[in-house]
């Protein structure tokens, strides 16, 4: 993928104010154009190619990094493969009407995804009502406990079968002799 770059401007007139540092922030004049850093997406650099200006091209390329940073790992590989969609499909486009028509739907798409504080939270409900290594040695020694008890039950009850049979023949033989 060719690296697109801006033309770098022209040295500042000294006007006597000290050179403000370049941030990330898009610059304040709409029609100034700034140079931006060289890490700006495929994303920022089509949509200069497209005609529009620095500032707004800048800002939507970083409000897409933003949402995409927010969404949900599981929920992230669908989201980047749609990205990559639209970004292909962006290139085909002629107005910048379709390309805000775009960005709308994709907005509205990007929406319901979780964030980040929402899958800490659900993650964190999982691991609390999830059974540890403890819990589930307790149960095995309830299990096996429960399983001992109910032998010496059924022992119980053979043992005075076997009795009430015993007097049973004991009895009958008794009586036809």
């Amino acid at each position: 993928m060719p690296a697109h770059s801006l033309p770098q401007p022209s040295a500042p007139e000294s006007s006597g104010k000290p050179a403000e540092p370049p941030g990330d922030a898009p610059p304040s004049d709409p029609d100034a154009v700034a140079a931006k850093p060289a890490r700006e997406g495929t994303l920022f650099h089509l949509l200069i190619d497209r005609g529009w200006e620095a500032g707004p091209a800048y800002t939507a390329d970083q409000r897409i990094r933003t949402m995409t940073s927010e969404i949900a790992a599981t929920g992230l590989q669908p989201v980047l493969a749609e990205l990559r969609q639209i970004r292909e499909s962006i290139a085909g486009f002629a107005t910048k009407a379709e390309l805000h028509q775009e960005l709308r739907q994709m907005r509205e798409s990007i929406a319901g995804f979780a964030t980040k504080a929402e899958l800490h939270e659900e993650l964190r409900q999982m691991r609390e009502s999830m059974a540890t290594k403890v819990d589930l040695e307790k149960l095995e020694t309830n299990l096996r406990r429960e399983m001992a008890e109910r032998d010496v039950r059924l022992i119980k009850w053979v043992f005075g079968a076997l009795l009430a049979q015993a007097a049973l023949v004991v009895g009958l033989v008794t009586l036809l002799k």
